[in-house]
């Protein structure tokens, strides 16, 4: 028997979660899961990796908020085409859209699911916030709420977000396509015009605040300093003259930092990286960048944020938050290792991602938490399955 899934985001803009998204789909295939997505936004690029794979999508094409007539009136007409037996929101908004499109279907059994850590509400925008402090009244109502991340549900729940509904499910990362690449250092430097001597620290992700580039560009600075022949690489949109650029500009540091925008191969571009580097200050929850460039088989640096120390678990590889010469000292002890050296933690990286954080473990504990959420609502009909999984 065939169970239909509405699946309820945002956006299909690039992303942790909107790749989340679309690959677990495609992993769904072969199985009784039917899945479906609503982007309350116009469709962005990882619709093309949705449709590629027969995935329907229905957009709302939203430029307001959720709780708008215009909206709401075609959310109900999405419902209305759209049979689904079972509910599942992704990011806050998603989540919101999901509970709102309940209320106008069956009372379908509803699925949230977080990808945020909060360590300040108040770095959020106020609508943000707004929607946050909403879904923590709201949350008594779901099936299950899904955190990619322990210390994003702890955070959660410290606002109000209901304990019992509590999942644990990291996430998931194709070990096929995100692995070791013979020569993909030389081809790396000679595509980007890298020379080739250089030691590349990169990084994937768009410009924004909580991802500190501008801290990238410090660490870039303080290994230079100390005698280091490096090359900064941000792959991402929003970086052409971003912060990054011109805290480089400043520094004297343009012919060092190279930005080549969004890629779509990046699963090419990773195994060529000597080590890479996340700096963020905030927000991170199960950062997907970090476990792609484990299982590509590169060394990574990160902040304590989220997460980041259990997925790495090696935490002489974390340092806090909001300091780059600390961080530069953490690049700068793997950098005076050997490239054999290097090459052993990395691959260690990897061997953690591949048994712990796989697509087919992501996709496995996603098909538990359906079944129990349909199990509860079929043995009582409420609308209150929950099962902790992974935790």
């Amino acid at each position: 028997m065939i169970t239909r899934v509405l699946n309820c985001i945002t956006g299909l803009n690039v992303g942790g979660a909107e790749y989340m998204l679309a690959r677990f789909v495609n992993e769904l295939r072969g199985t009784d899961y039917l899945p479906e997505v609503m982007s309350l936004m116009s469709p962005g690029p990882v619709a093309a990796l949705l449709r590629a794979n027969n995935v329907a999508i229905h957009a709302l094409d939203m430029h307001t908020s959720i709780t708008s007539l215009r909206a709401l009136t075609r959310l109900r007409s999405v419902m209305a085409a759209t049979p689904s037996d079972l509910l599942h929101g992704w990011m806050y908004h998603g989540n919101l859209a999901a509970s709102a499109a309940a209320l106008m279907g069956a009372s379908q059994p509803v699925i949230w699911s977080v990808h945020h850590s909060l360590d300040e509400i108040k770095r959020e925008k106020p609508l943000t916030r707004f929607v946050i402090r909403l879904q923590a009244r709201l949350s008594k109502m779901t099936s299950a709420i899904s955190y990619c991340s322990s210390t994003a549900a702890a955070q959660h729940e410290a606002l109000g977000f209901d304990a019992s509904k509590r999942v644990i499910i990291p996430n998931g990362i194709d070990c096929e396509a995100f692995r070791p690449l013979p020569n993909a250092r030389e081809r790396l430097r000679a595509e980007l015009n890298i020379p080739p001597e250089r030691l590349v620290i990169g990084n994937v992700a768009r410009a924004h605040p909580m991802k500190n580039h501008e801290g990238f560009v410090r660490i870039l600075a303080q290994l230079r300093t100390q005698g280091f022949d490096v090359h900064g690489l941000i792959i991402g949109e929003g970086h052409s003259d971003g912060a990054a650029r011109r805290l480089a500009r400043d520094m004297d540091l343009e012919d060092r930092l190279t930005t080549p925008g969004p890629r779509s191969d990046v699963a090419s571009l990773l195994p060529g990286f000597d080590v890479f580097v996340l700096s963020s200050a905030w927000g991170e929850a199960f950062p997907l960048s970090v476990a792609e460039a484990m299982a590509c088989g590169v060394p990574v640096v990160a902040t304590d944020i989220g997460d980041c120390a259990w997925l790495i678990g090696d935490h002489d590889l974390i340092s806090r938050p909001g300091d780059p010469e600390a961080q530069a000292q953490v690049v700068a002890s793997l950098f005076s290792q050997s490239a054999e050296a290097r090459s052993r933690r990395g691959l260690a990286g990897r061997k953690r991602v591949e048994q712990m954080f796989s697509l087919r473990q992501y996709r496995d504990a996603h098909m538990c938490l359906y079944e129990a959420a349909l199990e509860e609502r079929r043995r009582s009909g409420s609308n209150n399955a929950w099962r902790r999984i992974g935790a």
